[in-house]
């Protein structure tokens, strides 16, 4: 079973945004820990309690869970490490590579995130898909853009139609699996018409090949995003396999 290490400051602040009902009983844990002399012991006694509370109140089984329906990852990573993001725009999971050893998973998410298990399911759920693709040499990713003509802005434009164009991928296969909700498809579908404005009422039609596709690549998302801003749908790279 792949280890999981939480950062005590996320375990600390999320227990604090989520403990509810159980105020009470968790500071009459908590605040005797401050007449503690020593520091050390001090800190030590705050992150025991703090992750008893972590697991008391059942925030950590959402990483688990989300692990069992991603053996892939579990087994390809020698350790996971939960930290915490400093926004949600900077929630996500990465692969730590380093030469000779397994990969270490990092999730970054934020305690609102974790402190509402059903939210921390989905996005954990949709995190691991991506790193499942990350780790799965038929769909061949790259962690680089190619290098493109043109101003860095351009280049921000390229990377957020890919991010558009894999969350689709990804969230269409949760959905298709019953494990992601199937409103998440028109918040997907505007996401999309908001990246691909060019292909006004055609966006749907291609929206679903990516949303609907049982397999894609990198290199296939990689030359939907990077192609100009004038297309033929039926162009597109992806195609039912």
């Amino acid at each position: 079973m792949m280890g999981i290490d939480y950062e005590p400051a996320l375990v600390e602040a999320t227990v604090l945004a989520s403990v509810g009902d159980g105020w009470k009983a968790f500071h009459d844990e908590r605040d005797p820990l401050y007449t503690l002399a020593d520091a050390e012991a001090r800190e030590a006694a705050f992150v025991t309690l703090h992750a008893r509370w972590f697991q008391r109140l059942g925030l950590d089984r959402p990483l688990p869970e989300a692990l069992a329906e991603r053996p892939e990852v579990a087994a390809a990573c020698g350790r996971c490490i939960v930290a915490r993001a400093g926004a949600a725009a900077a929630e996500a999971a990465d692969l730590l590579v380093a030469p000779a050893v397994r990969p270490t998973l990092l999730v970054r998410a934020t305690p609102e995130r974790l402190g509402v298990r059903e939210r921390a399911r989905a996005f954990l759920r949709h995190e691991l898909l991506h790193v499942s693709d990350m780790l799965d040499r038929d769909f061949g990713y790259e962690p680089r853009l190619p290098a493109g003509d043109g101003p860095p802005l351009r280049a921000g434009r390229r990377a957020e139609r890919y991010r558009v164009l894999w969350d689709a991928y990804v969230d269409g296969r949760l959905v298709a699996a019953g494990r992601a909700p199937v409103s998440v498809r028109l918040a997907r579908l505007r996401e999309f018409g908001r990246a691909f404005p060019e292909l006004g009422e055609e966006a749907e039609a291609a929206f679903r090949l990516f949303f609907e596709a049982p397999l894609c690549t990198h290199a296939e998302l990689v030359a939907f995003a990077t192609a100009g801003d004038t297309r033929d749908v039926s162009e597109a790279p992806v195609a039912a396999r």
